[in-house]
């Protein structure tokens, strides 16, 4: 009885924290989290990308692409789906063994997401 009523609050907990971390970005506040840690993940990848860093500079792409799908509204816009087309580039180019390129593409994809960034200010 104990354990059925131990599994039932395990369950609604985990299901709970999964709805809220689902929908996180729905809310302008969640939105803007997510912006900023995919400008901070990108930046991340660019100083991976500059020292050398392959393996460092495309798990940082791959945070920042999951940062980027939780975006929703204007900042997931047009602008920003240019941005994420020359981080896929950047990627290619990293996989590829060619930071240097890489790093100098994730440069641009961090001042267009910042220019996203303060149109919402």
């Amino acid at each position: 009885m104990i354990i059925s009523k131990i599994s039932k609050f395990l369950a609604v907990t985990l299901l709970a924290g999964t709805s809220y971390s689902v929908f996180a970005a729905e809310s302008a506040a969640g939105v803007a989290e997510h912006l900023n840690m995919l400008i901070d993940t990108t930046k991340a990848a660019q100083t991976s990308a500059a020292a050398g860093d392959k393996d460092a500079c495309l798990s940082n792409i791959k945070q920042a692409k999951q940062h980027y799908k939780e975006l929703t509204g204007e900042p997931a816009g047009k602008p920003m789906q240019d941005a994420i087309k020359i981080m896929r580039d950047a990627q290619a180019d990293c996989e590829g063994g060619n930071t240097a390129d890489a790093a100098t593409k994730l440069g641009d994809v961090v001042s267009r997401e910042q220019k996203v960034q303060a149109s919402l200010k």
